[in-house]
């Protein structure tokens, strides 16, 4: 099947910096009226079971991958259309919208997510020479795995640190992200890469986590940078996502340097607690803020934010049903049982579940 025409986007300049997420203007809505937006598919071309599974994937992973949910989200408008032209791709979408629909259905779905899923694994095998193929298939591949990952968040199975290590190994392959070529989906891939690795190291090791923080945060806020750039009337939405995010890194770093006797000053969590607060149930960008809140919940001692960020997460996990969520809150009553003095980073990796 020939590959579909990709719509233009207009390229934007992106910050290097937290500092260039200023607060600028106030927030002046809720959401973008093209947060549903219809698939970009000529559906005439696609199957109508694989159709619906599109557009489901559109409608209900896509929104929850960025923090605002428009017309410039590549989770729907670049990787949709490249699924139509590459079946590994297509079988790594399908199963993410599968397994999504196996939970809220019961597992009584006609088609298997594990089979799909399984699918996709051999896709990626059968591509393991990345120096052999030109830039569309490389980019394939890293399409594939990056949207595994997602489908590891949706089931909350412990796949997570094979997918991760391949993620890496590929780009290893390409000589690093230069390999990743040019263009709006080289750009779009770059950005996702950056946020996974950073939010994944402290889910795999104790010693990646502090590492990745320290070399890779700044990068890990290109995402945000790219959207303020787009709708800088929410530039507070996206400053507070950044403020939060670097508060959740400061208290993994701190308490990895003081290590399980230091005392941590409770007045940071209070602080995260209150920002978080700024952001009303159900406002522009609360569904990002699980990884930040899982560290900040981690670090906790008090009864009432262990009980506000427990609720927080709860609320996230009814809304998007990702079991990964579940996950969590299993791991943050494991390491809330634990004495005061846990040395919780070192628990983090123990679910192999991608907590984002």
């Amino acid at each position: 099947m020939p590959r579909q025409k990709r719509r233009y986007v207009p390229k934007v300049k992106e910050p290097n910096a937290l500092t260039g997420l200023a607060p600028d203007s106030p927030e002046t809505s809720t959401g973008s009226p093209e947060a549903i937006s219809a698939l970009p598919l000529s559906i005439d071309l696609v199957d109508p079971s694989n159709e619906f599974l599109l557009t489901y994937f559109s409608h209900n992973i896509a929104p929850q991958m960025v923090v605002m949910d428009d017309k410039y989200n590549g989770w729907r408008y670049l990787i949709l259309p490249f699924a139509l032209s590459d079946k590994m791709v297509m079988d790594a979408v399908l199963a993410v919208s599968t397994f999504h629909l196996s939970h809220k259905t019961g597992g009584t779905l006609p088609i298997r997510p594990d089979k799909l899923y399984a699918k996709a694994i051999l896709g990626l095998q059968d591509r393991s020479s990345l120096d052999e193929y030109d830039m569309l298939t490389r980019q394939s591949i890293f399409i594939a795995i990056i949207t595994l990952l997602v489908g590891v968040m949706v089931n909350g199975c412990s796949d997570f640190p094979i997918l991760f290590n391949m993620l890496q190994s590929a780009l290893d392959a390409v000589g690093g992200e230069g390999g990743l070529g040019n263009g709006d989906l080289a750009d779009f891939l770059l950005r996702q890469i950056r946020k996974f690795r950073v939010y994944a190291a402290p889910l795999l090791s104790e010693e990646a986590g502090v590492r990745s923080i320290v070399a890779h945060a700044q990068e890990s806020f290109d995402c945000l940078h790219f959207n303020c750039n787009l709708h800088p009337d929410h530039a507070l939405t996206f400053y507070l996502n950044a403020y939060l995010r670097q508060q959740a890194y400061d208290i993994y770093l701190e308490r990895t340097l003081m290590g399980p006797h230091g005392t941590f000053d409770p007045d940071k969590i209070e602080r995260f607690k209150e920002t978080l607060e700024l952001f009303p149930e159900g406002s522009l960008g609360e569904h990002s803020l699980v990884w930040p809140t899982f560290i900040a919940a981690s670090e906790s001692l008090k009864d009432e934010h262990r009980l506000y960020f427990k609720q927080f997460l709860e609320k996230q996990f009814h809304r998007n049903g990702f079991l990964n969520l579940q996950q969590a809150l299993k791991l943050l009553e494991k390491i809330w049982a634990r004495s005061s003095y846990t040395n919780w980073p070192t628990l983090l990796p123990e679910p192999r579940v991608f907590i984002m």
